[in-house]
């Protein structure tokens, strides 16, 4: 798979994870979730490219305004730390979500940034983009998983969204993968080897530090 492909893949899949409109449960299968989300992520994309491309800084603004609300935050900081969100107290726990939001929102946004045009170039022109092939049962913690297809010309690739049902009824993301590859996972092994070699409260300094100075959690 060539580079411009996937990080216009990674950047489509991502962002329609993170933009999950938090519809009622009652009213709203994750399926239909997952669609209507993806069908309003290209919506934006193409309404303000031109305005993004011009000011990255637009593309953190738009993913920071719309994150909150329709991502589980805690549910993947705690999967994400796994054994370690144990070893970390109430204060330790509540500055990584925050500084981990933080990074991540800063990511995703240069990500979609610098992949701009490589994004437009796949969705023009493109109808039926996201095919859904699978809806899980619901487990009894009311966790899903959307198991969609990207499809753009002659490629194909394999994206999974994984959702939660809410105290409040409403479907939010807590996962993505892409081509095999989990969000979560992928986050896991590398703050496990950061918190292995120096401890949570390191982990969490230095991402509070890339906040601070402008960094990523990439870096």
């Amino acid at each position: 798979m060539n580079t411009m492909f996937r990080n216009g893949v990674v950047t489509l899949a991502v962002l329609a994870a993170l933009l999950l409109t938090p519809l009622q449960a009652d009213t709203a299968t994750p399926e239909r979730v997952v669609r209507d989300t993806f069908d309003a992520s290209l919506d934006a994309l193409l309404e303000h490219h031109e305005a993004i491309a011009e000011d990255p800084r637009l593309a953190e603004e738009l993913i920071d305004e719309i994150l909150a609300p329709r991502v589980h935050f805690e549910l993947m900081s705690r999967l994400i730390l796994g054994r370690y969100w144990g070893e970390a107290d109430t204060e330790q726990q509540e500055r990584f979500v925050k500084a981990f939001r933080e990074n991540l929102i800063r990511t995703y946004a240069r990500m979609l940034a610098n992949n701009i045009d490589d994004a437009l170039a796949m969705v023009e022109g493109q109808d039926n983009i996201l095919r859904v092939d699978r809806v899980t049962e619901p487990d009894d913690r009311g966790r899903v998983t959307v198991q969609t297809r990207l499809q753009f010309r002659d490629q194909s690739l394999p994206v999974y969204y994984r959702l939660i049902r809410t105290g409040d009824d409403s479907w939010k993301a807590y996962d993505v993968v892409v081509e095999n590859i989990s969000f979560v996972t992928n986050y896991r092994q590398e703050y496990g080897s950061a918190i292995r070699r120096g401890g949570v409260e390191d982990l969490i300094q230095r991402l509070e530090a890339r906040t601070r100075g402008g960094g990523s959690a990439e870096e």
